[in-house]
């Protein structure tokens, strides 16, 4: 997304400036995720900013319509995501044995 293309769809809305960077630092908070929980949070605060830029065009039925179909189709990974967290019985990456 470029500042030219804000300007051409005229696009005012001040969310953008946190929507873009927020992405960015959940993916460096995977980087030292060690629990599957950290990890799993990390994605879930990328993929929600990802949704709302999805219908961020508030007078497209097509960007509303894509934004709750990327929420509803993302809600399903999510929740196998979970209960593989919940199957598993260490919540470690990385065991180290001494």
């Amino acid at each position: 997304m470029c500042f030219d293309s804000f300007e051409k769809e005229r696009f005012d809305a001040f969310e953008f400036i946190v929507l873009i960077p927020l992405p960015t630092r959940s993916m460096l908070l995977m980087i030292p995720a060690h629990d599957l929980i950290a990890m799993y949070l990390a994605i879930e605060l990328q993929s929600l900013c990802f949704y709302v830029i999805a219908a961020s065009k508030r007078k497209s039925e097509f960007s509303m319509e894509a934004g709750s179909k990327y929420l509803i189709l993302g809600a399903f990974p999510s929740g196998i995501l979970l209960f593989e967290c919940d199957r598993t019985t260490t919540d470690q990456f990385l065991e180290t044995s001494l």
